[in-house]
């Protein structure tokens, strides 16, 4: 859902930005003195990418968090295979192939939300969207990326330990 949100968030963000950009290119406001275009848009920038960076960095937080937590309820399981003999190597992998096809599928999901939410909010409101590059494919690779870190990191450091010092922690 967070690769849906940041879609639909940044692509109301670029829309209203946009929009407010075209009505100020008007030459009889840039001529009028009391109307700082300049600082009109330097604003719109800002608060473009304000919000761009917000939702890559709760996207990216709640992958990774979500990805931490996934890991450490299967100490347990990585304890056993340690066990059993299974390299530390072998168990990252194991855990990268798993996590990638639900990652990759609920990103896929959450994009094609996000779009079909840009056009509904963009014919049923008045908010501007456009989609354009950023909006559309940030969120994806971040997700894809922070989603193998939050696994591979903690299955590493699981995988690092002793199997009697993991039964011990459960």
């Amino acid at each position: 859902m967070g690769v849906a949100f940041a879609v639909l968030l940044m692509s109301i963000s670029y829309g209203v930005s946009d929009r407010i950009q075209a009505d100020l290119d008007v030459p009889q406001l840039q001529d009028v003195g009391f109307l700082d275009v300049g600082l009109i848009e330097a604003i719109l920038g800002a608060l473009t990418v304000a919000v761009t960076s917000a939702m890559i960095i709760q996207t990216a937080a709640a992958t990774a968090t979500v990805g931490w937590v996934l890991m450490q309820s299967r100490k347990r399981e990585i304890g056993i295979r340690r066990q059993s003999g299974v390299f530390r190597g072998r168990l990252v992998t194991d855990f990268m192939k798993e996590m990638t096809p639900p990652v990759v599928g609920g990103a896929l999901v959450g994009e094609a939300l996000g779009v079909l939410g840009g056009f509904a909010i963009r014919d049923l409101t008045v908010l501007p969207v456009t989609f354009n590059a950023v909006s559309l494919f940030a969120s994806f690779p971040i997700t894809i990326l922070l989603a193998g870190v939050a696994t591979a990191i903690p299955a590493w450091l699981a995988a690092g330990k002793s199997p009697k010092t993991m039964q011990a922690v459960q």
